[in-house]
């Protein structure tokens, strides 16, 4: 469950004029002394149907005026949205001038549009499990993204330095995304785990070797690293798009928290 926040504190997050949380609050949306993360979707939501006109409508976007059908029906799904454990990174929420639509796949999204486009005239669609997982972490809903533990640099004894960022994931387990100028071996690797279990004790270490800059992070490889006796090490393979889906969109901001400091250190 994610916290409460002050209305400002949830414009802010939501990079929002406050206006907007408060017309939400004044339509009963949303109830300002308890507001959330599935509040700052809701609000966010609110915001785009509000100014939305479909195709030969003819309205004042500064007249007072209460929600219609459809933009009360879109408010409820986002709210739900953020509940719902089938929501993920591809959902997404389609809009229409006569009601409302939640797909969670590309193959979802692409029958939606065959069948919409012969029947209805207009329909949007809003990334709404992006939005979603996009939340601060202390206004996170149904995306229960693993918590981050650490985010530093560690100096290896051969005078290079690699950058790990280490995620809670199942109950005593942590992942350690690490991010060096060249590839990793047994005894970083050995250095790495007992760095992260000076911090947490008792927990099982899972060391994951990630692309060193964030723009590579879709492109180039990711590897598990098991050690084997005598120093010896296993890289296995990993899908980008399975861990984005496991530790969420944060894994592509990686690489930008302290790259530049990680580096080859100067013997001179």
């Amino acid at each position: 469950m994610s916290a409460f926040v002050p209305p400002a504190g949830l414009a802010n997050a939501a990079n929002m004029n406050r206006g907007w949380v408060t017309k939400a609050a004044q339509l009963g949306l949303v109830n300002t002394s308890a507001l959330d993360g599935e509040d700052l979707i809701v609000v966010r939501v609110f915001a785009f149907v509000d100014q939305l006109v479909w195709p030969g409508e003819r309205r004042s976007r500064s007249a007072s005026r209460s929600m219609e059908p459809w933009q009360s029906l879109a408010v409820n799904a986002a709210r739900d949205a953020a509940r719902d454990p089938q929501t993920n990174l591809d959902s997404i929420l389609w809009i229409m001038s006569d009601g409302v639509e939640l797909t969670h796949s590309p193959g979802a999204h692409a029958a939606f549009l065959v069948n919409s486009r012969s029947i209805r005239s207009g329909f949007v669609g809003m990334p709404i499990g992006e939005w979603v997982a996009e939340l601060p972490p202390h206004l996170e809903t149904i995306f229960h993204w693993p918590r981050q533990l650490l985010s530093e640099n560690l100096a290896l004894s051969d005078g290079v330095e690699v950058h790990i960022t280490a995620f809670s994931t199942i109950r005593g387990q942590i992942t350690a995304f690490c991010g060096s100028p060249r590839g990793l071996e047994a005894p970083a690797v050995k250095a790495i785990r007992n760095h992260v279990l000076t911090r947490n004790p008792g927990v099982n270490i899972r060391v994951v070797e990630r692309p060193l800059h964030a723009h590579a992070a879709a492109t180039a490889p990711w590897h598990e690293l098991y050690e084997l006796p005598g120093d010896g090490l296993v890289r296995r393979p990993l899908a980008f798009q399975a861990l984005l889906d496991e530790y969420g969109p944060q894994l592509k901001h990686l690489g930008a928290v302290k790259e530049s400091t990680v580096r080859r250190r100067s013997t001179g």
